[in-house]
């Protein structure tokens, strides 16, 4: 981690905001991620984390609807953020975390 806790995506690093989701997050910085509904109902924002997973909130039943199982996918609107250290996150078709 290279000071204050980020969002890894596409090669930037976006500062984290506590208690705010990844997607909000992203989208407020003008990242370039694929969504449709932003409440967790449609599935398009889904990302895998690549790292840094014990940074962002455990996965609710609304998302276990869309992502069964404890794997590295996750919805980036439902992924809320701790900023206790870097997230690095993917999204299909969308290119490579900075590592």
């Amino acid at each position: 981690m290279a000071g204050e806790p980020a969002i890894l995506y596409r090669g930037k690093r976006y500062p984290v905001k506590v208690g705010e989701d990844v997607l909000s997050q992203l989208l407020m910085a003008g990242a370039d991620i694929q969504y449709l509904c932003m409440g967790g109902s449609c599935g398009t924002c889904r990302v895998t984390v690549v790292s840094g997973s014990e940074h962002v909130d455990p996965m609710d039943p609304g998302e276990h609807y869309h992502i069964p199982g404890d794997g590295p996918d996750r919805l980036a609107c439902q992924m809320i953020c701790r900023a206790t250290g870097d997230v690095a996150i993917t999204q299909r078709g969308r290119g490579e975390p900075l590592r």
